[in-house]
């Protein structure tokens, strides 16, 4: 949001100033000052910037929110008058992106006239004063208050408080804001900045920021425990081909930000791989010119910043992959390679991107969003949607060296003008991209540049929300995997397929392992033995950083006896194989094979026979026979060969 006031026609006390001034000053919260000074005999001198010194604003502003989201602020300001000759008559704020109810203005003398208009979504607000103060000291205090519905919002379980950031100038004197919430919000769950003060009774908190935090971002507060999400997505699948063909879908992944429940996938895949980006795709085989209907049902619980690491430390070839140039990603234009080596660090490149590119309303209007790519945005800043600020940040990041990859997801929005989704993958279905970047302490760190240009500054690198789901993560490629929302059936595109609604709680996961061993009854020593385990995940929640491991009590291992398991997502199978063998010879035993994993076991025993009893056992003998019958043949077929020579 952004703040525009002017305080017009400011005049002077004498009429004999042989000239006429206009002036203008950048002041809080982007609010821009305008001073008119002025008297009656002279062509009009016009000058851009106030002289540093003439005016100074105080301002004690008051951000009262109730618990139907309505904010009613309040604000106490002082102008205090540097000059001897000059005053202001009348004052203009300017409110982008944002509608205001309520408006009044009055100070001692009694109440101010207002006109306030809302028109290329800007909200314009002029006061008249009623009072002329002149002379260098003097001040004028007044109060300006007005409600908002868009400074605050309820999401799930989660309330929002969103304030921009006050804009630098060197004409600001005092500066205090104050943010009182009711208590029933809940306790706080973040704030950026944090509060220099807080106060906490039975009905309200109170929050207190300074002008120096405000200086550096605006406010941006949760408040609440959790954020839960239920989802349902639809997958529609086809196989044209006259031979069977293996698909993929991609299904919400666990990551550092959200907690996957699935609870429904129908039909049953073969399997749940893990790609080198961490998307979880559901394996299935299609047969010849098979069509297949397929749904993903559960619940996804959402951090708003890391609250754990589940990806292994990067290995430098690996990081080299999230470096490399990709389609959109164009780290060899020479812009991008410019300001990679110019901003050199995440935060500058977060910071250069909100700012240097201006969001498109207008391109919303069209079912079909066209992606431009990094070069492209770069070269048209002011014609750019969520895919521009994503695709231009990963480009300069991986030309600066430092990795990133794009998020595709649904993010909860109750503005759209504030927190655009624009990621129109089909008609039916609008999500939204933003991108992360790695960090080899916190592991993939997500960013919203996009959230940050259109909300008037706030901060959405340090933390991101309580409402962006992650569907796909993009590095390896630009282009894939597809994220849920693009399996649709050709001719059904505007059918909506991704269904996301508020939840409660968050279902108790289910961890259910099963184990199955493959091994022969009996095992010869001397002679290695393929173990074969089986483990699948019949759970709702994906296992990390496990272990399955095979023990016995005379066989040795060949290979291992443990593999180690990072990630094994819900309906996922995976298969071990061992290789054993008894280093004596003569050993005649029964053993014990113990497959374990988390807390539950597989038993099955076996008997260890000496090598000789390999001498009389039906294989053998009848591998024997068969050898010995080629032999003959062989013998045969040589003589009758011979004897026709």
């Amino acid at each position: 949001m952004q703040i525009l006031a002017v305080l017009d026609e400011p005049r002077s006390k004498r009429d004999t100033i042989p000239m006429r001034f206009a002036a203008r000053l950048l002041l809080s919260l982007v609010f821009l000052f305008s001073f008119f000074l002025t008297t009656h005999h002279s062509p009009l001198i016009t000058r851009d910037v106030l002289a540093e010194g003439e005016f100074e604003t105080n301002y004690h502003v008051i951000y009262t929110v109730d618990d139907k989201a309505l904010t009613t602020v309040t604000q106490s300001i002082e102008l205090i008058n540097k000059t001897p000759n000059f005053y202001a008559d009348k004052f203009e704020l300017k409110i982008g992106s944002a509608k205001v109810l309520n408006v009044s203005a009055f100070d001692n003398t009694g109440p101010l006239k207002t006109d306030v208009k809302f028109e290329n979504n800007l909200t314009s607000i002029k006061i008249e004063f009623n009072q002329k103060v002149i002379g260098t000291g003097k001040n004028l205090n007044w109060t300006l208050i007005y409600s908002s519905e868009e400074l605050a919002s309820k999401s799930g379980q989660i309330w929002e408080i969103s304030i921009p950031r006050l804009a630098k100038s060197a004409n600001i004197g005092k500066y205090e804001a104050i943010v009182t919430v009711p208590r029933n919000f809940g306790p706080q769950a973040f704030a950026i900045p944090e509060p220099s003060n807080k106060e906490i009774n039975p009905t309200v908190q109170k929050f207190t920021f300074n002008k120096d935090q405000l200086l550096e971002s605006g406010i941006a507060m949760s408040f609440g425990e959790k954020q839960v999400f239920s989802y349902k997505l639809n997958y529609y699948l086809e196989n044209n081909n006259v031979t069977s063909q293996i698909q993929e879908i991609t299904l919400p992944p666990d990551n550092n930000y959200q907690k996957i429940i699935l609870e429904k996938l129908e039909p049953v895949p073969l399997d749940v791989i893990v790609d080198e980006d961490g998307n979880f795709k559901a394996v299935y085989k299609l047969a010849p010119k098979q069509k297949l209907d397929i749904t993903a049902e559960g619940f996804v619980e959402v951090f708003y910043k890391p609250f754990r690491n589940v990806y292994k430390k990067l290995s430098d070839e690996e990081k080299r992959i999230y470096l490399q140039p990709q389609r959109y990603w164009e780290t060899d234009n020479g812009f991008i390679k410019d300001k990679a080596n110019e901003l050199k660090n995440p935060q500058k490149i977060y910071d250069f991107v909100s700012t240097f590119l201006s969001y498109n309303q207008k391109k919303l209007e069209s079912s079909q969003i066209e992606r431009k790519g990094a070069a492209s945005a770069a070269n048209s800043p002011n014609d750019s949607v969520c895919m521009e600020f994503t695709d231009l940040f990963i480009a300069i990041a991986r030309a600066a060296q430092i990795p990133a990859r794009e998020v595709t997801g649904y993010a909860y929005t109750q503005n759209t003008r504030l927190r655009p989704l624009s990621l129109a993958l089909n008609e039916g279905d609008i999500l939204h991209a933003w991108p992360e970047y790695w960090d080899d302490e916190t592991g993939w760190i997500q960013i919203d540049p996009t959230w940050s240009s259109t909300s008037g500054g706030l901060d959405y690198f340090s933390k991101l929300d309580f409402n962006h789901i992650t569907f796909s993560q993009r590095g390896k490629s630009s282009t894939s995997p597809q994220s849920a929302g693009a399996y649709k059936k050709q001719g059904r595109e505007s059918e909506k397929s991704v269904f996301v609604e508020f939840a409660q709680n968050l279902p108790k996961a289910t961890v259910n392992p099963q184990l199955s061993l493959m091994s022969p009854n009996k095992i010869i020593s001397g002679i290695p033995t393929k173990i074969q385990a089986n483990l699948k995940n019949s759970g709702s929640a994906t296992i990390y950083d496990q272990k399955i491991t095979l023990a016995t009590g005379f066989l040795k291992s060949l290979n291992n006896l443990e593999y180690n398991i990072s990630t094994l997502p819900p309906f996922a199978s995976r298969t071990y194989d061992f290789r054993l063998q008894s280093t004596q010879l003569m050993l005649s035993a029964s053993d014990t094979l113990v497959l374990s994993f988390l807390d539950i076991q597989t038993i099955k025993p076996i008997t260890i026979e000496p090598f000789y009893r390999l001498l009389f056992s039906p294989l053998f003998l009848f591998s024997i026979s068969i050898l010995f019958f080629i032999i003959i043949i062989g013998l045969i077929s040589y003589k009758m060969v011979f004897r026709r020579k």
